[in-house]
């Protein structure tokens, strides 16, 4: 339902695609709008799709991202730490438990989940922007074009 190209479209999914797959739960939403400012004389991709997507790490979904995340890096640099013990490091309450949270990730694991991160956030990203301009293509083609400019085009080629 955006209104935007779907180039844009996808390369806002694909970007927060590769922002939901870090251990950045909490700023998110502000690393995409870093992202948009620091890439807006480079390109545009669609803000609002990127947002949405960063959801893709939530309070359901973050334990096994993470571990997953972990888990990859933990093949290349080794480490211990198992599931049920990821899962606790991530229980907090308040600000203050986000922020020691975030802080045991780093210590704790943050080789492994580190490297995990490099590894599987790019691939993540790089997957999801043709998988969603495909997606996209395929649905304007399906629907009624709804862009005025779109429309204007259209007209003016059957003149």
């Amino acid at each position: 339902m955006l209104e935007d190209t779907p180039h844009s479209i996808a390369l806002g999914t694909s970007i927060g695609m590769a922002i939901g797959l870090t251990p950045t739960v909490g700023i998110q939403m502000i690393l995409v709008m870093c992202t948009a400012w620091l890439t807006h004389k480079l390109f545009h991709f669609n803000r609002v799709a990127a947002l949405i997507t960063v959801y893709i790490s939530n309070p359901i979904t973050v334990v096994p991202i993470y571990y997953f995340l972990y888990w990859i890096g933990h093949l290349l640099v080794g480490g211990d730490v198992q599931r049920e013990q990821f899962a606790r490091l991530l229980e907090y309450d308040g600000f203050q438990g986000w922020w020691d949270a975030i802080t045991g990730l780093f210590v704790d694991i943050g080789a492994p989940l580190t490297l995990g991160t490099c590894i599987v956030a790019p691939i993540g990203g790089l997957v999801t922007y043709p998988l969603m301009r495909r997606m996209l293509n395929s649905f304007h083609r399906f629907r009624p074009n709804r862009n005025p400019s779109s429309q204007t085009a259209e007209t003016d080629s059957d003149s």
